[in-house]
């Protein structure tokens, strides 16, 4: 994999999003119906909130952030 420094501002938004996910679902959510349908509205807020102490925001839609949650072998 490649180092941060040379991510894509595409690659950089999904492992964000990836990141955020795999921390809230172990933290928040413990119940796997309950996760799969409240994690990419948190996951989106988190990146919402944290936009606020990025130089450069990060721009997310909720679809994308479902999207790449799907996408995560750790909910299959």
């Amino acid at each position: 994999m490649k180092k941060n420094s040379e991510l894509t501002y595409k690659q950089e938004i999904d492992n964000e999003i990836r990141q955020q996910a795999v921390k809230l679902q172990a933290v928040k959510l413990q119940d796997r119906c309950v996760a799969l349908f409240a994690l990419p509205l948190r996951v989106y807020a988190k990146i919402l909130e944290d936009n606020s102490t990025r130089k450069r925001p990060y721009r997310v839609s909720f679809e994308r952030v479902q999207r790449v949650i799907k996408a995560m072998p750790e909910f299959e």
